[in-house]
């Protein structure tokens, strides 16, 4: 029975390999990275900041269609360039450039809101 489960797993990490990732991992990859930095950098789990980021990811994991969601996400946090640059602002101001990666990971929403279907 193990070995079957074994060779599953095998069978699903070649797949895996093969397959590139969607739009709606990446995402929910970046808002993790986001939520793991603010906690590392010891923002309380109750934060508004990390209460948001996390609702996030539970709506995109909950999703009919995770893809249109992570898309949605991204415009509706960075929707064009002026809406980043404010953001941005607002994220150093207010946070004092304590989530070293958010720049990178607020940049990367903009690509992914600017790209077409």
């Amino acid at each position: 029975m193990t070995s079957n489960i074994k060779d599953l797993d095998k069978r699903m990490e070649s797949l895996s390999q093969v397959i590139p990732e969607r739009l709606a991992k990446k995402v929910e990859k970046a808002l993790l990275e986001v939520l793991e930095s603010a906690i590392y950098q010891n923002f309380k789990e109750s934060s508004k900041f990390v209460r948001d980021y996390l609702s996030y990811v539970k709506k995109l994991r909950l999703a009919e269609n995770p893809d249109k969601y992570a898309r949605y996400i991204a415009r509706k946090l960075v929707s064009d360039e002026i809406s980043y640059n404010t953001r941005l602002e607002k994220i150093q101001a207010w946070y004092r450039r304590e989530l070293h990666n958010a720049k990178e990971i607020i940049q990367g929403l903009l690509n992914m809101s600017l790209t077409d279907d």
